[in-house]
């Protein structure tokens, strides 16, 4: 809020034509926008802002999805120049703050790209064009880093070991992993064994359960986790399990009721993740406990010598 104008918060349902009409002008009207690419179905779902001058005349709007999308940015053409994209803006960076969202993203046209860069915003990808208007993808970071149960939304992971560590290490009662052969090269770090072993011993509570499908590359060069378990068998249970292969699609670890980080078997280079998520993270434990239930005990890694 400033002297000659305030952001006032709101929804669709109460103020849907105000909101509209100054979509309709700058969007429709001043840039040809195709009205069927300017109305959606998230209108109702998001949480919009209203800039009013110092008359209460309604000249800017802005809009966030629950995921942190921000969008429909639009000042009257007779209002600007004044702050009113900026305050907009700020008010609506400290609403997904309030939030607890790691990120606000958006998809800034790219004569606007300086605006967005002098709040934080980072460009990112390619150019593209939407509603045959240049366009550049940006994101903002809120967090330091993603908290377990409190930071929703999917991600796509880029660095499966750093984003599989902090998810072990804030993890405080469960985890489930379901991994082809426990691949080395992201699995078998001393960074995340150590991750691993003290989730273990965080308390009476901590259970840590495994599953594998293929064990011969574990027995054959070995593995930290195994060396661990051997220690603390009480707290992490390892099975084979018991099923063809090729009937799994994902890799998955499941930290408690709310973290997942997904990875295709098929396209490994595809993983994501998502830090609180419960019905997600609900429906994959399912998916678990199922295998696990009918998984079996390996001889082969019970009997390995390390």
């Amino acid at each position: 809020m400033t002297a000659h104008f305030d952001i006032k918060l709101t929804n669709w349902s109460n103020d849907c034509e105000t909101l509209s009409a100054i979509r309709t002008a700058v969007f429709i009207e001043e840039q040809q926008v195709p009205k069927e690419l300017e109305w959606d179905d998230k209108d109702e779902l998001a949480t919009h802002w209203l800039a009013l001058d110092q008359e209460a005349n309604s000249v800017g709007v802005v809009r966030m999805l629950a995921d942190g999308h921000i969008g429909r940015m639009a000042v009257l053409k007779e209002a600007r120049q004044q702050g009113i994209g900026k305050a907009l803006l700020e008010q609506v960076i400290e609403y997904a703050r309030a939030k607890n969202l790691f990120e606000a993203y958006l998809y800034a046209q790219t004569h606007a790209l300086a605006f967005y860069q002098k709040a934080g915003f980072t460009a990112y990808g390619e150019e593209f064009l939407d509603a045959g208007i240049p366009h550049r993808s940006m994101r903002l970071q809120l967090a330091d880093r993603r908290l377990l149960a409190i930071h929703g939304g999917n991600f796509l992971i880029n660095d499966f070991s750093s984003t599989t560590q902090s998810l072990i290490s804030q993890t405080s009662q469960q985890l489930r992993i379901l991994s082809f052969d426990l691949d080395y090269k992201n699995f078998d770090t001393q960074t995340i064994t150590d991750a691993l072993s003290k989730l273990a011993r965080r308390s009476r509570y901590s259970k840590i359960y495994i599953l594998v499908a293929d064990s011969s590359i574990i027995v054959k060069r070995g593995h930290r986790w195994l060396e661990l378990q051997r220690k603390l068998t009480e707290k992490i249970k390892i099975r084979r399990v018991n099923c063809e292969p090729h009937l799994l699609k994902n890799n998955l670890i499941i930290a408690d009721q709310a973290g997942v980080i997904c990875q295709s078997m098929k396209e490994p280079e595809k993983i994501w993740g998502n830090f609180n998520n419960v019905p997600v993270a609900a429906n994959y434990i399912k998916e678990f406990d199922d295998l696990w239930n009918r998984a079996v005990e390996d001889k082969d890694l019970r009997q390995l010598s390390l």
